[in-house]
């Protein structure tokens, strides 16, 4: 574990900025309203209409190439819902909690049989009796790793309510995500899909996760050691081994979060993946694909989103 937290704090300590660069955009990869840039023409790209077309509903895509000083953008500032993907800007912001003084990660949390929310909550088998005692630190690595709602939902109640978690992020300087429900309402809501689906709550910009991933990872959020603990839960997050994971050659480490929303008639809600990927040789690569709406197989989102990380790998965006 020390050797894992010293990776970690060496990562963070490394920087990156936002690339400015302006490519052109291959005109028939995007919609005529989005603004993308990547490398090269539509065939150099590797990310085609067919490929998009796949997935059967709306696609945003964010790539920050920091070695090849290129970026790749699709719909990348078109709000997409974050579904699970909120989990990380929530733990950041208890951990900007307990980096004011506010709150310690060690403080404890009584969560209560009563407390669990509909939908993903393994915590329920982890409750002793009626209630148990967890630490805001075993609960931010249960709602990250896990994707637990009841952990989120406790900790958006810690932080001061989901405003609260989006104020924060403001503060920090990251527009264009925000937190507006607990999972507890988010999740029964979002069965009306048409409108969740145009719904701007609780959603993300391509452009502004890949923003806040490289103001993490460059340690330009958190303190050291806060941003150590948040990049343990990310490399540690096992859920969606299909998606960017697995366009990863060997030699490649992925701090990431996922999001994967409910099937409602044949219509997928989200299913998103967004991450830090991170080469043999320190190369480091933030990737945010996102999907809703979508009437494809899972395996078509999942594969779509292998494909983007392998060609960003590649070097082919």
């Amino acid at each position: 574990m020390a050797l894992l937290r010293g990776r970690l704090l060496a990562l963070a300590a490394s920087s990156f900025g936002l690339l400015s660069s302006t490519l052109v955009l291959p005109a028939m990869a995007v919609p005529s309203d989005a603004h993308g840039y990547v490398n090269g023409s539509a065939s150099a790209s590797g990310i085609t209409d067919a490929d998009v077309a796949k997935v059967k509903g709306e696609v945003g895509v964010a790539v920050v190439d920091t070695v090849r000083k290129k970026q790749f953008m699709l719909n990348q500032d078109k709000p997409f819902p974050m579904q699970s993907v909120c989990k990380l800007p929530v733990s950041i912001a208890i951990l900007r909690l307990a980096d004011a003084g506010k709150l310690s990660i060690q403080d404890k949390i009584t969560v209560r049989k009563a407390d669990v929310v509909p939908f993903h909550s393994p915590i329920k088998e982890a409750i002793k009796g009626k209630q148990s005692d967890f630490t805001i630190r075993e609960l931010m690595t249960r709602a990250v790793c896990s994707s637990d709602n009841t952990a989120c939902d406790l900790l958006i109640a810690r932080a001061g309510g989901a405003s609260a978690v989006t104020a924060m992020l403001k503060e920090a300087g990251i527009t264009g995500i925000r937190v507006d429900r607990p999972e507890g309402t988010l999740q029964p809501e979002s069965v009306q899909i048409a409108k969740f689906l145009k719904d701007p709550r609780d959603t993300a910009l391509p452009r502004a996760m890949v923003e806040m991933l490289q103001k993490l990872h460059s340690g330009n959020l958190l303190s050291k050691s806060s941003t150590a603990v948040v990049l343990e839960d990310l490399f540690n997050c096992k859920t969606g081994p299909a998606r960017i994971k697995a366009g990863l050659p060997a030699g490649w480490t992925l701090a990431h979060k996922t999001g994967t929303g409910r099937d409602v008639a044949g219509q997928n809600t989200a299913t998103n993946d967004v991450g830090v990927a991170v080469g043999p040789h320190g190369e480091t690569i933030y990737i945010a694909v996102f999907t809703k709406g979508s009437r494809a197989k899972i395996e078509e989102r999942e594969s779509f989103m292998a494909k983007v990380a392998a060609k960003a790998v590649a070097g082919e965006l």
